[in-house]
C-alpha cells in the first residue's frame, strides 16, 4: 500500500507498506523531470502520437518535478513486480498514542504548547501499554494499573500488560519518545491526534529546540503538518467522523461519547480537575492516560474505520495522505481513463482561470414549515448526484456552452446535446466522468451482492452451530 512519494533532484523515494504491516522503500533515479504541456499545432516539438484531454497537442517540457499528473503516469509505467507490492493492500502495524499535558493557566492550546508534557500513553498492536512518564511508581502500583486496565475492559481482551518508564525531565522525555518509539511505528494514530496532540508535539519541540528532521528517515518533513515523510499519522477521530455508519446519531465527536456508544465502555472518571488529579493521585492519571488509548484501540477493532481509507488508497492507488480527498481520487481516476485512450492531462501556460477564486451557487435547501406532522414521508434517491451526472453527461470533456434561459427550448431542438434546466449544454457522447462512475457503480453492486452473499453464508454457519 503506498506511503508517501518523495522527489529530490535526481530520484523519486516511494514508501509503502509491505506483508509486515511495516515501511519498505523503492528508490528510482530520474535523470530529467518532464511534464506535458498544451501546445499548438504548429509548433515543431510537439508530440504527434499523445493528445491532451480536450485534443489539443502536447509536448513535454522540462521541469525541477513531476507535476502530480506527470507524477502518476511515472508510477504507472514501473515494472509490474514494482507495482504490485507497492499497491498491494497490506494494513499497517499501528499504535495508539496520547499525551497528557500540564494545565496551568487555562486549557492548553497545541498551537502555543506553552505547558509541559507529562505523560506518552502508548498502545501497541500486541495489546501492550507503555507509559512515558515525570514522576515516581512502585511496582506495586505498576501492576494495580495493568489490573484495572483489565478490569475496565472487562468485555474485551483481558490480557493486557503494562510498562512504565520515569524520566528525569520532560525534554528526555520527548526525546526518547521521537528517537525510539516513532521510528518503530508503521502507523501512529489517537483521538484527535493530528489537531491536538501531534501539534502539540511539534510546537513543543520547537520550544525545547528538539529538531524534528533527525526523527524523518530522509530528513524531510511534510510541509502541512511537520509529519516526518514516510511516517504514518492519522486523526482516528477525523476517520470515525467521515467513514463510520454504525453511530446513527453522533451527539457528539468525543472520546467519552463514542467509547460508550461503540463499546458501551467509558473513560475514567475522577474529581476536580486533570491537574488536581496528577499532582493527588498520579497512579490513576497514569491510569487515566492509559485507558484513553485502550479505547481508540478497540474503537479500530469494532469500527475499522482506519481500513476504510487504506482500501480507497489502495484501489485508487493514491499515497495515504491523499486518498482523502475527493478531488484528488477524481483526478487519478480521469487521468488513469484518459490514458486508455492515450490522452494526457497537460499544463497550459498563460492562462488565467477568471472562476477560480469566484463564487458558486449550491445546493437548494427547503426550509421546513415548523410543526408536527402525520404521514411523513421520505425519499432515498441511491447515489443522486453520481446518477445524475451520469445522466446529463456531466464532466468537463463533454461541456459544450451555457446558453441563456430564452434560449434553452432552441437549443433542446439539437438531438446531438443534452441541455439542462440552468442552459448548461453537454454532448450525448459518453463522457470520461460518465464511463468513470458507471464503472464503479457496476462495482458498487457486484461488491454488495458479493457482500450479503457472504451475510448469509456467516448467518447459517451461526445458526448451524449455534447451541
Amino acid at each position: 500500500m503506498l506511503l508517501d512519494i518523495e522527489q529530490t533532484d535526481k530520484e523519486l523515494i516511494i514508501s509503502y507498506y509491505n506483508k509486515e504491516g511495516k515501511v519498505s522503500f523503492k528508490r528510482y533515479p530520474v535523470s530529467q523531470f518532464q511534464n506535458w504541456v498544451v501546445t499548438e499545432e504548429k509548433d515543431k516539438w510537439k508530440d504527434g502520437t499523445v493528445r491532451n484531454w480536450d485534443g489539443r497537442p502536447l509536448k513535454r517540457s522540462l521541469s525541477r518535478g513531476f507535476n502530480k499528473f506527470s507524477l502518476l503516469y511515472f508510477m504507472d509505467s514501473l515494472p509490474e513486480k514494482d507495482r504490485e507490492e507497492i499497491y498491494e493492500f497490506n494494513m499497517p502495524r499501528t499504535y495508539f498514542v496520547d499525551i497528557e499535558t500540564e494545565i496551568v493557566d487555562g486549557f492548553p492550546k497545541p498551537e502555543e504548547a506553552k505547558s509541559r508534557i507529562l505523560t506518552f500513553s502508548i498502545i501497541t498492536p500486541e495489546r501492550k501499554a507503555i507509559v512515558l512518564g515525570l514522576e515516581d511508581l512502585s511496582s506495586e502500583q505498576i501492576k494495580k494499573i495493568e489490573d484495572d486496565t483489565n478490569a475496565h475492559m472487562k468485555n474485551y481482551d483481558q490480557d493486557w500488560e503494562f510498562s512504565y518508564y520515569k524520566f528525569d525531565n520532560e525534554y528526555n522525555m520527548l526525546y526518547t519518545f521521537l528517537h525510539k518509539f516513532l521510528p518503530k511505528f508503521p502507523m501512529m494514530t489517537g483521538w484527535n491526534f493530528i489537531n491536538y496532540d501531534w501539534q502539540y508535539i511539534v510546537n513543543r519541540c520547537k520550544r525545547l529546540q528538539i529538531d524534528l528532521t533527525e526523527v524523518a528517515i530522509t530528513g524531510q518533513l511534510d510541509r502541512n503538518d511537520s509529519r516526518p515523510v514516510h511516517m504514518g499519522i492519522l486523526d482516528y477521530m477525523q476517520l470515525y467522523d467521515k467513514y463510520d455508519r454504525s453511530v446513527a446519531v453522533k451527539e457528539s465527536n468525543s472520546l467519552d461519547f463514542v467509547s460508550g456508544a461503540v463499546l458501551d465502555v467509558q473513560k475514567i472518571k475522577y474529581t476536580g480537575s486533570l491537574q488536581d488529579l496528577y499532582e493527588n493521585d498520579f497512579q490513576k492519571y497514569v491510569y487515566y492516560n492509559v485507558v484513553d488509548s485502550v479505547l481508540v484501540y478497540y474503537i479500530d477493532k469494532q469500527l475499522r474505520s482506519m481500513e476504510v481509507l487504506l482500501t480507497l488508497a489502495t484501489i485508487t492507488k493514491m499515497p495515504l495522505y491523499k486518498a482523502a480527498s475527493p478531488v484528488a481520487v477524481t483526478e487519478s481516476l480521469i487521468a488513469r481513463k484518459l490514458a486508455e485512450q492515450n490522452k494526457k492531462i497537460g499544463i497550459e501556460y498563460g492562462r488565467e482561470d477568471a472562476k477560480k477564486d469566484g463564487k458558486f451557487q449550491g445546493a437548494f435547501v427547503k426550509q421546513p414549515i415548523v410543526g408536527y406532522y402525520s404521514g411523513v414521508s421520505a425519499f432515498d434517491f441511491a447515489s443522486l448526484y453520481p446518477s445524475i451526472m451520469r445522466q446529463f453527461n456531466i464532466s468537463p470533456d463533454s461541456f459544450v456552452e451555457q446558453v441563456n434561459e430564452i434560449d434553452i427550448a432552441e437549443r433542446r431542438k439539437d438531438k446531438n446535446v443534452i441541455v439542462c434546466e440552468n442552459g448548461v449544454v453537454y454532448k450525448k457522447e459518453d463522457s470520461i466522468l460518465k464511463k468513470i462512475l458507471s464503472d464503479l457503480y457496476a462495482q458498487r453492486k457486484e461488491y454488495k451482492k458479493t457482500s450479503y452473499s457472504y451475510y448469509e453464508k456467516a448467518h447459517e454457519i451461526k445458526k448451524k452451530f449455534r447451541v
